[in-house]
């Protein structure tokens, strides 16, 4: 019911406000994102289209049946022709085993979307921490384009006065065009993030993050090799390889199989084309495997499913290493954000803009002391904003390596 809520909420915001941005926290972007991303729902067909494979595979032969020996000089009821219906049968079971690797070709069907799903959240989280970044750091850079225009306003004045030097307006002007380049910058690279999250929603309609507090799990809670076995248990992609060789395990049942031939049985009817008037027959007929036993596709079976049981072991190694690096940058950037967040000079940062811009229009500090204290506001700021969007990075490709999310 609530996702039915959030689409409709999006539906009539897509038609009330086709240009405007609509606000939306990160968990309704992903319901979203499940209800509307085109390619999740081409590849959910994928799973229809493996169950008819299954219900195909099962389904027998046609029977066939013929008119032959047609005499079309004779008319009436001495009219020559004969008549064949034949069944095709299996003695090797083959439609039952062609089953069976259908059936596990479903299954990997349904592992291979698992997979696309995982990636495509992965991806889409991902765009929503650049994206929320983006918007941060571009409110950083207006407030501080706002302040310098206010000082600018007010210098402009000062120096029209003969209180100050044209140098020191000079300087406020040019860091004023310096913070306008890089406010046109941050907006370029929001434009781009915006573009991908509209294709992931397939809409077109510019979408606005709504930050909302986030809780993240403490390194010291989790345990890496805990988690690799998780890994090696619950991800899409090694249990798809690991069905790649159940899959070529059946297939080479099925390949001997056909190395059985089919038997075919037949009923006949032949009019006026013998000693009796009406001939009734019954027949039966097989191919003998003399030359083609099937041996070759028996053979490619077997080397694919060796070939498949080396890169299952080599998808392995390389699961264990992603876990423990994704574990490793995950840790390191919480340990990073946990020793600085709280740092009371960076609590009171935005109070001190305001302050800073107060004494420099009474002249109690000198432009100097200003533009020094402007700059490490920006760039405490920044490296902030770009420590709690690795966090958020980290986080997710620490779910990504696991297979699944730990909240």
């Amino acid at each position: 019911m609530k996702r039915i809520g959030i689409l409709l909420f999006f539906c009539f915001s897509l038609f009330a406000a086709r240009a405007q941005e609509t606000a939306l926290t990160p968990a309704q972007i992903e319901t979203l994102f499940l209800e509307r991303n085109l390619v999740l729902i081409a590849e959910r067909m994928n799973v229809s289209i493996a169950d008819a494979a299954v219900a195909e595979a099962k389904v027998w032969d046609n029977p066939e049946f013929s008119i032959g020996d047609l005499n079309v000089w004779t008319g009436g009821e001495e009219k020559q022709f004969s008549a064949e219906l034949s069944q095709m049968f299996s003695l090797s079971v083959k439609r039952a085993k062609l089953a069976a690797v259908e059936r596990v070709g479903k299954e990997i069907a349904v592992k291979q979307f698992e997979e696309l799903l995982r990636g495509m959240k992965t991806e889409l989280r991902n765009t929503v921490a650049e994206t929320l970044c983006l918007q941060n750091t571009l409110s950083v850079i207006e407030t501080q384009r706002k302040v310098l225009q206010e000082v600018i306003a007010g210098y402009r004045i000062q120096y029209e006065k003969g209180n100050i030097a044209q140098s020191d307006l000079l300087r406020l002007q040019t860091a004023l065009f310096s913070v306008e380049g890089d406010l046109n910058d941050t907006r370029t690279a929001l434009n781009a993030r915006q573009r991908t999250l509209k294709n992931l929603l397939s809409t077109d309609v510019p979408v606005r993050i709504a930050e909302v507090a986030e809780r993240f799990p403490a390194p010291a809670s989790l345990d890496p090799m805990r988690l690799t076995d998780e890994a090696l248990a619950t991800r899409p992609d090694l249990e798809t390889a690991r069905l790649q060789s159940k899959y070529f395990e059946k297939d080479i049942i099925y390949q001997r199989s056909l190395a059985m031939p089919d038997v075919s049985l037949g009923i006949r009817y032949d009019r006026y084309g013998g000693v009796w008037k009406d001939f009734y027959g019954v027949g039966v007929g097989m191919q003998i495997p003399l030359f083609n036993r099937n041996k070759g596709a028996i053979k490619t079976a077997r080397i694919q499913l060796r070939q498949n049981e080396t890169l299952v072991e080599q998808e392995q190694t390389g699961i264990r290493n992603e876990v423990l690096e994704s574990f490793q940058n995950y840790a390191s950037t919480y340990e990073f954000l946990e020793n600085n967040v709280k740092n009371p000079a960076l609590e009171k940062l935005d109070e001190m803009v305001g302050t800073y811009t107060g004494n420099l229009l009474a002249r109690n500090i000198s432009l100097v002391e200003y533009m020094d204290f402007m700059n490490s506001y920006r760039t405490a700021k920044e490296q902030l904003l770009a420590a709690q969007k690795q966090l958020r990075l980290h986080f997710e490709q620490l779910q990504y390596a696991i297979g699944h999310d730990l909240n």
